[in-house]
């Protein structure tokens, strides 16, 4: 049973990231279009803090602190509190924001609601705003979906 297990998270991230290298063509067009809105993204982990209108706080040792890092080439990775992500991401207009191609490892944790939700909003996340230091995903007019905390890299 655990060999199958393996085999079958092997195969998940192999197509994840054979998808991810189909499309990157795609992505770099669309992020060369519109570079200077991605900029005040990129450079940054985005450390989560709050999610669905509820402050973030992890439960248990197995969580760790979820966050978003953003790439100039249109990739995106990080961490939804149990498992790491990775996948692509385009800016289309100013301000609207499409995640694609996400893949993530398949770890079982004790608390896995932060995970799942957070997953929720990288798939329906429409539109971001940023406020200096704050990131905000949302999905068309309606309340914030997650906000975040930049956490500058050297």
């Amino acid at each position: 049973m655990k060999r199958f297990l393996l085999y079958a998270i092997i195969l998940v991230m192999a197509c994840g990231i054979h998808s991810c290298k189909s499309s990157q063509k795609d992505v770099k067009q669309d992020t060369d279009e519109v570079s200077v809105v991605a900029n005040d993204l990129t450079d940054k982990r985005w450390k989560l803090v709050e999610l669905m209108g509820k402050p973030v706080t992890y439960s248990s040792e197995s969580n760790r602190e979820a966050y978003i890092q953003f790439k100039a080439d249109g990739t995106v990775h990080g961490h939804l509190s149990c498992n790491t992500f990775n996948g692509q991401y385009v800016i289309t207009q100013p301000l609207q924001i499409r995640f694609s191609n996400m893949v993530n490892t398949l770890m079982m944790c004790m608390d896995m609601e932060i995970e799942t939700e957070f997953a929720k909003v990288l798939q329906i996340a429409d539109n971001y705003n940023v406020n200096g230091d704050e990131l905000i995903l949302n999905r068309a007019r309606m309340a914030p979906l997650a906000r975040f905390e930049a956490v500058y890299l050297q």
